[in-house]
């Protein structure tokens, strides 16, 4: 083989290898499978900060635990002006793990929530006693039938699934309706202090509330002015009727002092009073359910209306 024939191969190899590499260089299709795992590299490093941010994963449960407010919750009725043996149910985890018919005497019991009123303990997992949501609304409900002239005690369930007070058509929270539960608000990054935290505390503490993992179209900026707003309307609404109801019942009592009769402004009354404690007791000035909440304060600012001038 001559040296013009060699020349010639090498120069047509070459010219090969080259076209091949200048291919791939500019075939999408080759660079796409390379682009998705560095794409999925980054979403998995951007979710573990994320995480991180919202709760330290690497805190034992058992400290995490420790910060919860269910390792109080006998102390806490105990000091209560309400404790009644009912209350222990969910106060007490000897009294909630007893049979129905076994309950022990109320006097010896010791122990505030443990986990194994959640969790069925075994040797190799911790399994739910019952799904997220019934797990949470064992407890966390108002116990017994919402009736008008009684106080609600924590309706967490009956606000977030949106039933119970009086004279409001049922309005179910969007979060429940879209699938949610207790847990994603309560345990991001499953974490046992059960402290949701709103966008407001986030951006005080310098990093991010669950929120965004939903509301991602909004900055947290944004939606903390949002949740703030909505919190400080539920909470101003309610404080007004407060201040309204104790004028209420002053001119109630007086009439009843002078032999009046005041059984049909009664009756509005203890609609008012008990619509007012039901979203006062949820505790979440609106979050659990801003419609349901706000459905419910304006038809109890209409039942104050007509309350008003039964009383005039």
């Amino acid at each position: 083989m001559n040296a013009r024939k060699v020349l010639l191969m090498f120069i047509a190899v070459i010219t090969i290898v080259l076209g091949g590499c200048m291919q791939r260089e500019t075939n999408p299709d080759d660079k796409a499978p390379e682009r998705a795992k560095v794409t999925e590299a980054q979403v998995r490093e951007f979710q573990n900060n994320k995480q991180k941010s919202m709760v330290d994963i690497y805190i034992p449960i058992k400290e995490q635990y420790a910060t919860s407010s269910h390792t109080e919750s006998l102390p806490d009725l105990l000091e209560s002006d309400h404790e009644a043996p009912e209350c222990y149910q969910c106060h007490s985890a000897e009294y909630f793990l007893a049979p129905p018919g076994q309950k022990p005497d109320v006097a010896s019991v010791k122990l505030s929530i443990t986990c194994a009123v959640c969790h069925v303990l075994t040797q190799s997992e911790f399994k739910l006693r019952y799904d997220p949501l019934e797990t949470c609304t064992a407890c966390h409900n108002a116990t017994k039938e919402i009736v008008a002239g009684e106080e609600v005690h924590h309706p967490q369930k009956e606000m977030f699934l949106g039933y119970g007070a009086i004279g409001v058509p049922v309005t179910p929270d969007s979060k429940y309706k879209s699938g949610l539960t207790c847990i994603e608000c309560h345990m991001p990054n499953e974490a046992h202090t059960f402290k949701g935290k709103t966008p407001e505390e986030a951006l005080e503490e310098h990093t991010e509330s669950i929120c965004v993992m939903c509301h991602a179209d909004q900055s947290e900026e944004e939606f903390a002015k949002e949740v703030a707003k909505m919190q400080q309307q539920i909470e101003r609404d309610s404080e007004d009727l407060e201040k309204k109801l104790a004028e209420a019942k002053k001119k109630l009592d007086y009439r009843r002092t002078q032999g009046l009769q005041v059984g049909p402004a009664q009756e509005v009354y203890n609609v008012v009073y008990t619509n007012l404690s039901f979203v006062v007791a949820d505790g979440s000035k609106g979050i659990h359910n801003f419609d349901y909440s706000t459905k419910i304060l304006d038809y109890t600012q209409q039942k104050y209306r007509e309350l008003e001038n039964l009383l005039n």
